[in-house]
């Protein structure tokens, strides 16, 4: 019995340090919160969340520039295509025989 009696004790002291972190930590984020609100929490983790997109963005051009460079080019063509091809038509004529 004196076995369990000294592993209870120890339960009870891991028990009692969980509570203890547990309770530090709900203590600062209400703290937090109380201090910050709901809005400026969320605007900070959005804001922290663009500026790491925008570091992802930036490392994936360094690495790959022309791959980059040629699915922009790509972009602005399709999106360009319709005043690319009357332009054309323009210069060249409809293409169509009478």
């Amino acid at each position: 019995m004196n076995a369990l009696a000294r592993q209870l004790e120890i339960d009870r002291s891991a028990r009692d340090a969980a509570k203890a972190m547990l309770d530090a930590r709900y203590g600062a984020l209400k703290t937090d919160y109380e201090a910050r609100g709901l809005t400026g929490r969320i605007l900070d983790e959005v804001t922290e969340q663009a500026a790491d997109m925008l570091d992802e963005a930036v490392a994936v051009v360094e690495e790959h520039p022309v791959a980059v460079g040629g699915t922009f080019t790509a972009l602005v063509l399709w999106l360009l295509r319709n005043p690319i091809k009357a332009g054309i038509e323009r210069l060249f004529g409809s293409g169509k025989h009478t």
